[in-house]
């Protein structure tokens, strides 16, 4: 038996995108509340690869449910970062309207 998930190249480079996006998020939100910018982050430092393989492991049509450690789920799922920053700030263009 093989170990090899059988991604081409174009699906590695995807997460592997995914993956510093999120680091990238993480960092720019945890600094953030820090700073007191930003009352609550739970960051995702070393869990990124466990996130986007497990998202990328799963069709589109299954349900998840992330939660806290897990924004690259999200980012992988099609959530922006934007979307998080909205999320995360409890602005009026977060989804769910600044209530976190």
């Amino acid at each position: 038996p093989s170990d090899d998930p059988g991604f081409d190249k174009e699906d590695l480079i995807d997460m592997y995108q995914a993956m510093v996006k999120t680091s990238i998020m993480d960092r720019i939100l945890y600094q953030s509340q820090r700073q007191g910018r930003i009352s609550f982050y739970m960051t995702n430092f070393g869990e990124e690869a466990t996130q986007i393989g497990s998202a990328r492991a799963l069709k589109f049509k299954d349900v998840v449910f992330p939660q806290y450690r897990e924004a690259g789920v999200f980012l992988w799922r099609g959530y922006t970062p934007l979307e998080c920053m909205h999320q995360c700030f409890g602005t009026y263009k977060d989804f769910g309207k600044g209530k976190q």
